[in-house]
């Protein structure tokens, strides 16, 4: 019965409170990548650099609206997520090097494209996330397919044991690895454990259960949130490890999700989720043109500059979206 009612939650659409919080993890992503340290006070800088919270919450937002790929057994959501994932992360890099070769900005060579390729980092750094998601997309299907009705089970017990070798450091295993071959299977090893959580809200069903307690569920997100923010509260691990990122993740999932705005006016309503549907857009090519534009017109990275970075990214995706039309080629842009 939870299975049942969790695939219902999840065929349903991203609330609005949802759709902000994808626009602000997408921008953070963005001032974390391109804000200029010397250009921005000390509370901005501590946000949007020394707490990533940006890249879990998207993970976890991820994984807890792909449900049904894993429970519904139906291989053609499967083949479409893959698509979804595939599509940007091999043609990103392509066009990449094209338009780099073409206006000599870096001299990305094919070697660069094919460790791009492999291991997602090479070219543009920030395609490592989509190739770590779509690793574990595979991971989670075979396991589903697998031991279906112990699916949930066996990943709640390798993210326990990932957070195990975390906080053990047994993460040195990996030290003989290439640094992009380390650092990939790494970041799949952080992320596996916010993936896992992701799942679990739909299947036991626990947005239902927060949305009858809302403000309390609200207040104490709220508050759990500010002391993050606040203070370090956990052992700082580095990168994405450690039990930190199931905390806020967990609460700016619900803070955000639980929001009272079912009664937002339609006009708002499509404007935001019209700038959000070109998200995955705005997060692939952030890095490659903040990069030109810095090196040829010296854009620097102020507070304003990035927000007219994510404007003009956000208009780019809109054309490029336009031109491809209904191809599968619109999952670079969406």
């Amino acid at each position: 019965m939870d299975k049942l009612i969790g695939q219902k939650l999840c065929e349903q659409k991203i609330n609005l409170g949802i759709e902000i919080l994808r626009m602000i993890l997408c921008f953070w992503v963005l001032s974390f990548h391109c804000l200029d340290n010397t250009k921005i006070n000390y509370f901005l800088y501590y946000i949007t650099k020394r707490k990533m919270y940006h890249v879990p919450c998207f993970c976890f937002i991820s994984f807890y609206f792909s449900y049904n790929v894993y429970f519904s057994g139906n291989n053609i959501k499967f083949k479409k997520r893959i698509e979804r994932l595939l599509i940007p992360y091999i043609f990103w890099p392509f066009i990449f090097f094209v338009i780099d070769n073409a206006f000599g900005i870096r001299r990305i060579s094919l070697h660069d494209l094919k460790l791009q390729i492999i291991y997602g980092r090479q070219i543009s750094v920030s395609l490592w996330y989509i190739f770590t998601l779509l690793f574990i997309t595979i991971i989670f299907f075979i396991i589903s397919k697998l031991f279906q009705h112990y699916f949930l089970f066996i990943i709640e017990i390798i993210s326990i044991i990932i957070y195990i070798m975390q906080y053990s450091n047994y993460y040195y295993i990996f030290d003989g690895y290439k640094i992009n071959a380390k650092l990939t299977v790494i970041s799949t090893l952080n992320l596996f454990p916010l993936s896992s959580i992701g799942l679990i809200f739909p299947t036991f069903n626990l947005i239902k259960y927060l949305k009858t307690y809302r403000k309390h569920t609200l207040f104490f997100s709220y508050l759990i949130l500010y002391f993050l923010l606040r203070y370090n509260i956990f052992v700082d691990l580095g990168g994405f490890k450690g039990i930190l990122f199931l905390f806020s993740s967990s609460c700016l999932f619900v803070c955000f999700f639980l929001l009272p705005l079912d009664n937002t006016n339609q006009f708002y309503q499509r404007i935001i989720k019209r700038i959000t549907s070109y998200t995955n857009g705005i997060y692939c090519l952030h890095m490659g043109i903040h990069y030109f534009l810095a090196t040829k017109f010296d854009f620097s990275g102020t507070f304003i500059n990035i927000s007219i970075l994510y404007i003009f990214i956000y208009f780019i995706s809109l054309l490029g979206n336009k031109l491809v039309g209904q191809t599968k080629l619109k999952y670079l842009f969406n």
